[in-house]
């Protein structure tokens, strides 16, 4: 039942997501035509580094509200900090900045790098779970949990999948599915489509469910 619910209140938060990232989307085609305008005044002012300055700042801005709505999409840590990447490159760009300010805008830069490649790692919470999309290849889901999938699918989506028609078994939330000793829940679905699951490292936690 509270997967019910709680999926149920996912799902309309995730279409207001998607409307809202829609009406940013058009405001990002209004703001786009508008630039194609400002063509002709750059024309106008050739030789004016000031005005390319702030052309160039208007188009960083609609750049980075476009990796904003795929970050709003996808859900992940990782556009999250690509989109923080984008802003703080369109600060270091755009703005004017002194020496200072500069080499902290290149060290912030240096320690999002860092942080995606080194510490940007999923891990099992204090209760033996670890939830990942469906859409995480099986390669990379066989890192975090270091034990081997079957590779009957590139994605974890697409394995459990084939693993529930293999069992003659309907794709419901809140299921378990056991694989080369691995248990996964089905954490989210959409419309039939699997979207996020759930790895269970307690041995005792699929009974419960």
């Amino acid at each position: 039942m509270k997967y019910r619910f709680r999926n149920y209140l996912l799902r309309w938060s995730g279409h207001m997501e998607i409307f809202l990232s829609f009406l940013l989307l058009v405001s990002i085609v209004i703001a786009a035509v508008g630039l194609v305008g400002n063509l002709y005044g750059l024309t106008q002012n050739m030789g004016s580094t000031d005005y390319f300055q702030k052309f160039l700042g208007s188009t960083m801005a609609l750049i980075i509200a476009l990796e904003l709505i795929k970050m709003i999409v996808r859900d992940t840590v990782g556009s999250t900090i690509e989109v923080l990447l984008i802003a703080l490159a369109r600060k270091l760009i755009v703005s004017e900045q002194d020496t200072l300010g500069f080499l902290i805008g290149v060290i912030a830069i240096a320690g999002l790098f860092l942080i995606r490649k080194y510490l940007f790692v999923a891990e099992f919470s204090n209760e033996g779970r670890m939830v990942v999309s469906a859409a995480m290849p099986v390669t990379q889901a066989e890192k975090l949990i270091k034990k081997a999938l079957p590779r009957q699918a590139q994605t974890l989506g697409g394995m459990v999948a084939q693993i529930a028609g293999q069992e003659d078994r309907e794709l419901r939330e809140g299921d378990v599915y056991t694989c080369n000793g691995v248990k996964i829940r089905i954490n989210r679905m959409e419309d039939g489509i699997l979207q996020v699951l759930e790895f269970i490292n307690d041995p005792e936690e699929s009974d419960r469910f």
